[in-house]
């Protein structure tokens, strides 16, 4: 599951839960796609912290997501718990082929802030 949300000028928060199937994956492109249409440049927070892995199934249409918004990405933090080994080395797979210096994995939402500029941005739910 996924809720995608703006929380600033061209800025979106994503929370993922649990795993995602490719069903989900494709949801979340054209939800995705349809959210940032009118953007020039964009950066998200992608909270992770709820995820237990990605569907392998998955894994290409993600990557062709990524691809794609090379362009107009300023910059994008992947939160993932500092327990969840799996994911973590499946997102630095991920982002070492999506080719983009402006990805970083960072373990809580505070570090996400600080990476994509938005540290006054209150986002739901945050917990210290």
């Amino acid at each position: 599951m996924f809720r995608i949300e703006i929380v600033g000028e061209n800025c979106l928060y994503i929370k993922t839960l649990g795993t995602f199937p490719k069903s989900v994956a494709k949801r979340f492109v054209k939800e995705f796609e349809e959210k940032t249409k009118g953007y020039k440049k964009l950066c998200a927070i992608i909270d992770n912290l709820d995820a237990i892995l990605l569907d392998l199934r998955s894994f290409n249409i993600i990557l062709d997501l990524l691809k794609k918004n090379n362009e107009k990405l300023g910059k994008a933090a992947y939160v993932i718990s500092t327990s969840n080994l799996p994911l973590d080395k499946e997102f630095q797979i991920l982002l070492e082929r999506a080719e983009s210096p402006e990805r970083k994995i960072v373990h809580n939402l505070d570090e996400a802030k600080k990476w994509v500029g938005i540290e006054d941005i209150i986002i739901p739910h945050h917990n210290k």
